[in-house]
This record gives C-alpha cells, structure tokens and sequence, in this order.
C-alpha cells in the first residue's frame, strides 16, 4: 500500500503544472515591493534634502533679520551646503526673477523640479543690487552685507 501511495505521489504532476505560474505571481508580487520600496526610499531623500535646504534658509534669514534690523554696514559670512538635485533662489518666486526688487522679500528652492515658496522679513539681492541671487548644489561660503538703496530701503546683499 506504502508503494503505491508514493508512485501515486512521484507521478503526480498538478504541482510541476502549477509551479510556473506560482513563479510568475511571486516575481509580481516582489516587483511590486521592490517598486514601493523604493518609491519610499526616494521620498525620504527628498525630505532629507528639504529639511537640509530649509535649514540653510533659517540660517540666512534670521542673520538676514538680524542686519536688516541694524541697518546698513553689518557683513557676515556663512558656510552654507546645498544638496544635489537643488537650487536656492533668494529674492524671487518662480518663473518670476525679473520681477525683482517687487518679490525681493521673497524665495524658493527646487528640488527634482519640485518648487517650495517662502518669505522673509528681510529683502534679498544679488552683489549687484539689481536682481536675485541663486545657489546651486554644493558647499558654499557667501558673504551677506546690509546696504541702503537709493530709495532707503535696506537690502541684504549676497555673493559668493
């Protein structure tokens, strides 16, 4: 009986005939993980990113803040590190950079074409006193300088 229970069992083929398509199903099924996974691992590098951009821009503004708030002739220099994949832009909201001294108060970072807007007490300019100052990735020393304009209206200057 023992005999013809395991020639039963070896010539049994229901288990060979479905084992391709457990194959197929388990493949899909990590392909699927593997895909939120790294969905997941890519949206945690963004906000880390973020959160290292945001944390440059609170250690311009409340400098900024500072100067603004003594007037004209105060210079600093700050080491600033800007992630990859990003671009800070004091003095301007996108698509909009021409628009300066009317948005000078304000600023953006972009990161992979993603596009965050803030504002400042402080007005921002480039070394030029005539438009925006941008910062692309990479570690940086700028030189910050409160200066009056024609018009009395003090500008914290930026250059690199």
């Amino acid at each position: 009986m023992m005999k013809k229970y395991l020639h039963r069992i070896l010539n049994d083929e229901r288990a060979a005939d479905a084992l391709p398509m457990r194959m197929v199903v388990a493949v899909i099924a990590i392909a699927a993980l593997l895909l939120l996974l790294s969905s997941g691992i890519h949206s945690l590098l963004e906000n880390e990113e973020s959160y290292a951009v945001k944390a440059v821009i609170s250690n311009i503004g409340s400098h900024a803040e500072q100067m603004s708030s003594k007037g004209a002739g105060s210079i600093i220099a700050l080491d600033v590190d800007i992630p990859s994949n990003t671009k800070l832009v004091m003095g301007a909201i996108p698509g909009q950079e021409n628009n300066w001294p009317s948005d000078s108060q304000n600023y953006y970072f972009e990161i992979d074409d993603k596009q965050t807007i803030g504002e400042s007490a402080a007005f921002y300019s480039n070394a030029s006193l005539n438009g925006c100052f941008i910062l692309y990735p990479g570690s940086h020393t700028i030189t910050m300088e409160s200066v009056r304009d024609q018009n009395g209206k003090i500008f914290i200057v930026l250059s690199n």
